[in-house]
């Protein structure tokens, strides 16, 4: 019928990044759930950065900086990627 890109998405293997936030007590019991029940590639605890955002203006251009690139590099896999 076609090649493997025209799979639906039930049949492939997807990666997905989420962050959300969780109170600290439950942070070991919901790495380890996680861990038995799917492929982990990749686990971070993210830093809160607010305080750094809020008084920091070299941190802020950091931050436009790395998302501007975030945004290039999707648009980059996005049109390479068909």
């Amino acid at each position: 019928m076609g090649s493997s890109k025209e799979l639906s998405i039930e049949m492939q293997e997807c990666t997905v990044n989420m962050i959300f936030k969780i109170q600290g007590k439950y942070l070991v019991a919901f790495e380890n759930e996680l861990r038995n029940t799917i492929n982990v590639i990749d686990y971070r605890v993210v830093p809160n950065t607010e305080y750094l955002y809020e008084n920091d203006e070299t941190f802020r251009k950091l931050v436009k900086k790395e998302s501007n690139a975030r945004k290039e590099k999707q648009n980059y896999i996005n049109e390479k990627n068909k």
